[in-house]
């Protein structure tokens, strides 16, 4: 039988923006990546730079990575690491990509997130698409995290939201599973995808049933950690 292959996706964009750059792989369970894209979409560093002066979120970060991008421009394409699109032309490739590799499934780290800026992107032609969506961050949560080891850890290094609650994020996440203490996430599209496929593979070899829909992560881990009396 021939092995599942599935997506795993991040996009990089405000909450309420088209995103300006989509990473994503064809992967399945067991290790083997089939296709890698980095897209950079830059009709939409405007709207999404415009957007994070004026609310404030993530400004440096949206700075920091539209810049490099336009940088990767000037280099000769075989050494670029984002290829420029537009959205019709993405969105025949993504067409193209997901048919020849059957994928059903698209796997992303706060799925919610990513799901609704490629509705966003692609508006009522990525619904036809009729994918089932996980979130990373469940399946990680009730396979490796619910632990007393990981609530040591978070307390141990300082990685506490300010009001007290166990941080999840993927960068946090990635030091535990690998402990790669020093890592630090690019917040990029494919790279980000990458290390998400990583902690996705904890996941698969934890040999647990697990749940993937998204969920109140802090919630959880506060609850177990006052059930464990940490």
């Amino acid at each position: 039988m021939a092995k599942e292959r599935f997506i795993v996706l991040d996009v990089e964009g405000q909450q309420t923006c088209r995103p300006y750059n989509v990473g994503y792989i064809i992967a399945d369970r067991y290790g083997k990546i089939y296709k890698k894209r980095s897209i950079a979409l830059p009709q939409y560093f405007f709207e999404n730079i415009n957007n994070s002066i004026r609310t404030g979120i993530c400004e440096e970060m949206h700075h920091k990575n539209i810049e490099e991008i336009t940088q990767d421009f000037s280099k000769p394409k075989r050494k670029r690491k984002y290829l420029a699109l537009g959205t019709n032309e993405f969105f025949k490739m993504f067409e193209k990509d997901v048919k020849k590799h059957k994928v059903k499934i698209i796997y992303a780290y706060n799925v919610t997130f990513d799901k609704g800026a490629m509705f966003r992107l692609f508006g009522e032609r990525f619904a036809d698409f009729n994918f089932e969506f996980r979130d990373i961050i469940t399946g990680i949560l009730h396979t490796r995290l619910l632990t007393k080891r990981y609530l040591t850890f978070c307390k141990e290094n300082g990685y506490m939201t300010e009001k007290g609650n166990y941080q999840y994020k993927a960068e946090i996440v990635y030091r535990y599973l690998t402990g790669l203490k020093e890592f630090i996430e690019e917040h990029t599209g494919l790279s980000d995808v990458l290390i998400e496929y990583e902690i996705l593979l904890f996941v698969f070899k934890s040999h647990k049933s697990t749940k993937w829909n998204p969920c109140q992560a802090w919630r959880i881990l506060k609850k177990f950690a006052e059930q464990v009396n940490f």
